[in-house]
């Protein structure tokens, strides 16, 4: 059940990519951001109320529950909205890699969660070679100028700021029912981001389109209330590192699909890419698998 639950995982934020890009066609960043992870908790709200769920807390939970809210939706998604303005779909991707090696080095070396292994690293490192592969093509007609720069390190901002809530979820909250605890944090989440849009972004430059709608719709009900309550029920049993590699899969999810949709031919690099991606995510999980 793991792995099916990994695989649906893996379909759905292989997807997003391409659905923020549509929704930033009609809405800011922090704010669409913000629409997104509210309507998400809005739709886990209820889910919750329907199971009369019970959403009580401990008093100690909730300080980690803001942390970890502010680490993955302001930061982490924040970053991710902010910086795809200016970076295409794939380039994005390259510069979020790395929130899996981002969550290997903050849960063995600032929590002290999980064992080091050279194995992990390597095999982290392996992966990400293969996204360079298999994006190869569309970094290289990037044209790195002051936006394109600030939007990737956005977006690497993002992920390391992602992946250090990774352990503390781990860590602190686990014991938390996986639906209430994903309704609090996107709650609080949402608010963040939309006291920052509200804030700093012209509200003027919104534009209501079907493609606008329907991204926001897909990302706030797939790829968020569906998706991060799945993620959550999987950390439960699931190492933080393997669960991470989600990253590294995603953009495999993102090939396959744009041969389905619009018959692109794979090119043979981006098969070469993703071998050497899974032989990565293979090495990971070497001594897991022996």
């Amino acid at each position: 059940m793991r792995l099916i639950g990994f695989i649906i995982l893996c379909l759905i934020w292989g997807t997003t990519w391409l659905a923020i890009k549509f929704s930033l066609g009609g809405l800011p960043p922090f704010l669409g951001a913000g629409i997104r992870f509210a309507l998400a908790a809005i739709a886990l709200l209820i889910i919750i109320l329907f199971k009369r769920q019970s959403l009580k807390i401990k008093k100690r939970e909730w300080r980690f529950l803001l942390i970890t809210a502010f680490l993955i939706y302001l930061i982490d998604y924040g970053m991710i909205y902010w910086g795809e303005q200016y970076l295409n779909a794939g380039v994005t991707a390259i510069f979020f890699a790395p929130f899996a090696i981002f969550t290997a080095i903050w849960s063995h070396f600032l929590f002290r969660s999980e064992p080091f292994k050279w194995s992990t690293y390597i095999g982290l490192a392996l992966s990400f070679s293969g996204i360079l592969i298999v994006y190869y093509d569309q970094l290289v007609i990037t044209h790195f100028d002051k936006h394109v720069i600030m939007g990737a390190t956005a977006v690497l901002l993002g992920a390391a700021g992602g992946a250090m809530a990774v352990p503390i979820i781990k860590k602190h909250l686990i014991g938390m029912s996986t639906i209430p605890m994903t309704f609090y944090q996107m709650a609080v989440g949402s608010g963040y981001l939309l006291i920052i849009g509200m804030s700093v972004e012209n509200t003027s430059t919104i534009q209501i389109s079907q493609p606008v709608v329907l991204a926001v719709l897909y990302l706030g009900l797939i790829g968020s209330a569906l998706a991060f309550a799945l993620y959550y029920h999987l950390l439960k049993t699931m190492s933080a590192i393997t669960l991470s590699l989600v990253i590294y899969v995603t953009p495999i999810v993102a090939l396959v699909t744009d041969y389905i949709a619009f018959r692109e031919i794979i090119p043979v690099r981006s098969m070469i890419g993703t071998v050497i991606i899974l032989l990565g995510i293979a090495f990971t999980q070497k001594r897991r698998l022996t």
